[in-house]
Formats: C-alpha cells, sequence, structure tokens
C-alpha cells in the first residue's frame, strides 16, 4: 500500500504543500542528492533545444528557475516559469532580481501544469523537468501541453526513471531511498524526500511516457537515457 497519493486532485494539493515547505532549501537539496550532477542534466535539457531570440519558452513546473536562467543565458528568448507552489516561485523572483536587468525578459508565474491558462499555440517550447511525475493527471497535462505549442513547437521532459544497467539498480535504489531521505531530513521535511524514491517507482516507464506523448499528437517521439538512465529526455514535436 503505497504511503503518498500517486494521482489525483489529492497528489497536486500534496505536491504544492511539500514544495512551499521545502522551497527554501531546495536548491541546496538539489545540489547535494545528485552530487551536483542536477547540472548537467539541465545542460543536456538545453542543447535539445536551438531558440531564436524571437522565440517563446513555457518552463512548467518550473520550481525556482535555474532551467530558464540556463535557457535565457543560451538563447535570449522570452522565458515563462510556471509553477504550482507559490512559495517555489517567490525564491526563482529573488534569484532573477540578483542576477540584475539582463534577466528582465523571463516571468515567473503560479498555476496549474494540467490548466496553463494560455491561448492556443502560445509557446515555440515547452520543457518541464522532474514535475512530470508530480502531476495529478499525465494525459491532462500533456493534453495542455500540446494546446499551448504552436505548431512545430517541441515539449522535452526531463524525468527520474528507473536504471537501464543492472550493476547500478540496487547501488541507485539505495542510495535514493535510504541516503536521499535521509539528506532531506537534515534540511527540511523528512516525509518531502520519502515521496521522491516512491513516486519515481510508481512513475510511467520509458515506453508509457512515449505512447502517451504520441497519443495526444505529438510526433517524432523519442528519448534519450542519462547517468545509466536514472533520467531520461522525452521529446516530441507538434505538428
Amino acid at each position: 500500500m503505497p504511503k503518498f497519493v500517486h494521482e489525483g486532485k489529492d497528489k497536486k494539493i500534496f505536491v504544492e504543500d511539500m514544495f512551499n515547505d521545502i522551497s527554501k532549501r531546495y536548491d541546496l537539496f538539489n545540489t547535494l542528492s545528485s552530487m551536483g550532477i542536477d547540472r548537467y542534466w539541465r545542460y543536456r535539457l538545453v542543447k535539445k533545444f536551438n531558440l531564436s531570440s524571437e522565440d517563446k519558452l513555457l518552463d512548467v513546473a518550473t520550481g525556482t528557475g535555474d532551467v530558464l536562467f540556463n535557457f535565457y543565458k543560451k538563447f535570449q528568448s522570452s522565458c515563462i516559469g510556471l509553477d504550482i507552489a507559490g512559495k517555489m516561485i517567490d525564491v526563482a523572483n529573488f534569484k532573477k532580481e540578483k542576477k540584475g536587468y539582463g534577466y528582465r525578459d523571463i516571468t515567473f508565474i503560479k498555476g496549474d501544469a494540467e490548466d496553463l491558462g494560455f491561448n492556443n499555440d502560445s509557446f515555440d517550447a515547452l520543457t518541464i523537468s522532474f514535475g512530470f511525475r508530480n502531476l495529478g493527471n499525465y494525459d491532462n497535462g500533456l493534453l495542455e501541453f500540446f494546446r499551448v505549442l504552436k505548431p512545430g513547437g517541441k515539449v522535452a521532459i526531463l524525468e527520474f526513471s528507473k536504471p537501464t544497467y543492472r550493476w547500478f539498480s540496487p547501488l541507485f535504489k539505495f542510495y535514493f531511498s535510504y541516503i536521499v531521505p535521509l539528506i532531506g531530513a537534515m534540511l527540511s521535511r523528512k516525509d518531502a524526500f520519502l515521496y521522491l524514491p516512491e513516486s519515481v517507482d510508481h512513475f510511467l516507464d520509458r515506453k508509457s511516457v512515449c505512447e502517451k506523448m504520441n497519443d495526444v499528437g505529438f510526433e517524432n517521439v523519442s528519448y534519450t537515457d542519462h547517468t545509466f538512465g536514472v533520467v531520461v529526455i522525452y521529446t516530441g514535436v507538434k505538428p
């Protein structure tokens, strides 16, 4: 019997409360728990795109904004970051202010990935990093991603998965299930970081994510594994 809710409205409420509570320690936790590899994963995500300064990017489940800062630094595109947790947005805006005037084309807003509130065909690119598995309904989220992208627009989903290397899998499971929650307990709410490994255990496999992306209409759907398959980047294009 799972300890946490893994779908629906109750899951969204839990996720919002959890990320509000851990917002001030979120960046530190990411760095410590991933041993800094999270920066490499974001770098690989940005490499999936070739944007111009006229393009518009939406980053869903933006957290404290690091993905958007990386995109803007490379492309100077107009960027919007959206997150369900208002306190995460507060941290993102604080970081933006510290970076100064050069990041004026980045906007952070509170919002729901399953009800984005933007017009159809609004964005040239859409990303979501380590937030897709936290949605209450994956299909609703993908339908919204498809709706707000312009024809020819690209989506990329960066998400945890189960390692593809058999020898690495037990090491990863031990670290993710015991060490990561311990780090979380020292920084913030332990239950928040117990949720992390369980949410990965209950998440879709690679084939299922690709099938769902195809089902809502995305084309050229593919994925790439990184760091022994610990994370996966799924991509697709709106025809």
